[in-house]
């Protein structure tokens, strides 16, 4: 089979919804659609490329989740304004209190507390025995009743004595392991990588399980130098990551 056969023959494979959502995002991409541009209507795009009321939607369920594109109720579809932004450097990264500075009020649901052995390569990240006690907890915030971000951490328990007593609805967890250890939170290292959902992480954020996500992983420190903390931020499509460079002088 040619290249240009075989190019045509997974391009007819590639699902209807999926061809049509490409299509709309080149439009956001390219600012053909600009930022807050009522798209149009389910009928217009059933008209324009011949296509099915089921499919044309799941298209635009696709670039919702994806953070381009949301959904009034009585108004239509528009393209989204740039989503919730956290900032990024050497200090290491509140979510919470990120949320507060861009007057976003919040919910935290916590979805799982316990106490459990740390795994092998969470004990390395905190520099404690395997198998030693750590704190592990799920949280979801939420803003408008919408998942925003799923958290899962590691906190190690022996610098921060009754971490685990503490209402994480009602406290963030960077107050409380200041609180608890008596020290300050000093500095995190931090990676940055793009995942698809997948099915659980799906679920928490509200999204497709083959949406693209951003995942932040943490390794917290205390001013003394004591890893407290490892963490997995992942964060619903929409929202972005930003910072400051500059060139040495």
């Amino acid at each position: 089979m040619s290249d240009a056969n075989a190019k045509e023959n997974k391009f007819t494979l590639t699902p209807c919804y999926i061809r049509l959502a490409d299509n709309l995002r080149e439009k956001i991409y390219s600012k053909e659609w600009s930022t807050h541009a009522l798209i149009p209507s389910e009928h217009m795009l059933m008209d324009e490329y011949k296509l099915s009321r089921g499919t044309v939607r799941r298209a635009i369920k696709l670039l919702v989740d994806e953070g381009l594109l949301v959904q009034r109720h009585g108004k239509g579809t528009f393209v989204a304004e740039p989503g919730i932004m956290h900032p990024a450097g050497v200090r290491p990264l509140s979510f919470g209190e990120s949320l507060h500075k861009q007057g976003k009020d919040f919910l935290t649901n916590v979805l799982e507390k316990e106490i459990k052995p740390a795994p092998e390569d969470i004990a390395r990240e905190l520099a404690i025995e395997p198998n030693s006690n750590v704190m592990f907890m799920r949280r979801v915030r939420t803003v408008d009743d919408e998942p925003v971000i799923c958290q899962e951490s590691w906190s190690n328990l022996a610098e921060c004595p009754g971490l685990d007593k503490l209402d994480y609805t009602q406290v963030t967890l960077f107050i409380a392991v200041q609180r608890c250890s008596k020290r300050r939170i000093l500095y995190s290292r931090m990676r940055y990588t793009a995942r698809i959902a997948g099915r659980e992480h799906g679920k928490f954020l509200g999204c497709e399980e083959s949406a693209a996500v951003l995942l932040l992983e943490q390794t917290i420190f205390l001013e003394d130098n004591t890893p407290i903390e490892r963490s997995f931020t992942w964060l619903k499509p929409g929202q972005s990551i930003i910072g400051i460079s500059s060139q040495p002088r």
